[in-house]
């Protein structure tokens, strides 16, 4: 049985985490220990994706506007590999 992969779902919770305490502009920027292992990558991952911004003192805050482009690529990637297997399985069908 095939696993949903896990890293959308620790990034969504983690940008759930800064959204909740308001922490969605540098003034508004908040401490931030990861939890797990799985918080810790999706922490990296979005601060190399620039989507987490600190304030320079340690604090970390959401920048909503690259978190909803980075959501809005991933389904672009998605839905363009299920037209490729779709269109495959056409093809395949048709032989």
């Amino acid at each position: 049985m095939a696993l949903p992969p896990m890293r959308p779902f620790a990034e969504r919770r983690l940008a759930r985490h800064f959204r909740a305490a308001g922490a969605v502009s540098m003034a508004d920027a908040i401490a931030y220990a990861p939890r797990g292992a799985a918080d810790a990558r999706a922490f990296a991952r979005l601060k190399g994706a620039d989507v987490l911004r600190t304030d320079g003192q340690g604090r970390w805050w959401l920048d909503e506007t690259r978190w909803g482009a980075r959501r809005s690529d991933r389904r672009t990637r998605a839905v363009a590999a299920l037209l490729a297997v779709g269109v495959a399985a056409a093809i395949a069908a048709l032989r």
